[in-house]
């Protein structure tokens, strides 16, 4: 299991095509199975992005709503920050796991896309979409942001990009075999969207503001698949060929064995570092 070991701070219904091969994006976010390894392995929002929300709003929130919110993961570490919390996700089940496993006052989730959040206009301090704004479509998103921010609001999009291990160049097959399969069966925008830390995300307010975490954390390489295995594009190859998530694993497994690793490569603890980027904007 993975521990987080520092942290160093630097500063919709959504119908898509790939490969010739239609995704419906929701498609990828649903299952009891997948909402309940996305609590236990995707990583969570960085404290230091929430406080800087927090510091560009000037005051705490009243109203923060966390689209795209999957099982709560990133929507609980906003717990204290704001008086009321509302995660929305396009998944029965995401929002499910996320109401069994996240409880307190201030926190609910709903579900729903992000074209229509069920919010009032003008009523929301804050929006955030955390590794999610790549898959929304964006027209659609910022015009539904516009309706429900209040004045002043903030909008912020976190994007964290695939883990990169500190200590140890063999590691670096596993994440060029993990970058070969989301180039494969992932969405070339999405993608690149991602793997540009969200630098060419355009968004309507002319103050944007660029902020950058590393997230630190301490995996083996076990570890590192379980995380793996809960990106969109490895459940997009698990879905087209009609695997179960323990046969993915192996067949990613089977994939890095080929390339040499070994029985003690893939035992060895390491540290992996996963860049955290978050694009913030407020409303005139």
């Amino acid at each position: 299991m993975s521990r987080t070991v520092g942290v160093a701070v630097s500063g919709a219904t959504r119908a898509m095509s790939t490969s010739g091969n239609k995704i419906n994006a929701g498609e990828l976010f649903v299952g009891s199975d997948l909402s309940k390894r996305y609590a236990q392995f995707r990583p969570k929002l960085p404290v230091e992005h929430v406080n800087t929300i927090v510091e560009l709003l000037g005051r705490k929130p009243g109203v923060w709503v966390d689209v795209g919110c999957g099982p709560g993961t990133s929507t609980q570490q906003i717990v204290g920050h704001a008086d009321k919390i509302i995660g929305v996700d396009i998944s029965e089940t995401q929002v499910e796991v996320a109401k069994q496993t996240h409880q307190h006052p201030s926190l609910s989730f709903e579900q729903g896309t992000c074209d229509k959040l069920p919010v009032e206009d003008c009523s929301v301090d804050v929006v955030t979409a955390v590794q999610a704004a790549h898959y929304f479509d964006l027209p659609a998103f910022f015009k539904e942001v516009d309706r429900v921010l209040k004045p002043g609001g903030i909008v912020g999009l976190v994007s964290i990009n695939t883990p990169k291990c500190m200590d140890s160049t063999t590691m670096d097959t596993a994440r060029n075999c993990v970058s070969d399969l989301i180039t494969k069966y992932g969405l070339p925008d999405k993608v690149k969207l991602l793997q540009d830390n969200y630098k060419n995300l355009e968004v309507p307010y002319p103050t944007r503001k660029d902020h950058m975490v590393d997230i630190l954390t301490s995996w083996s390489l076990d570890d590192y698949l379980d995380v793996i295995m809960t990106f969109s594009p490895v459940n997009n190859m698990i879905k087209r060929k009609s695997m179960t998530v323990t046969e993915g694993s192996d067949y990613v497994t089977s994939l890095l064995r080929e390339e040499g690793m070994t029985e003690q490569d893939m035992n060895s603890v390491y540290t992996w570092s996963q860049q955290c980027a978050m694009v913030t904007a407020s409303k005139p």
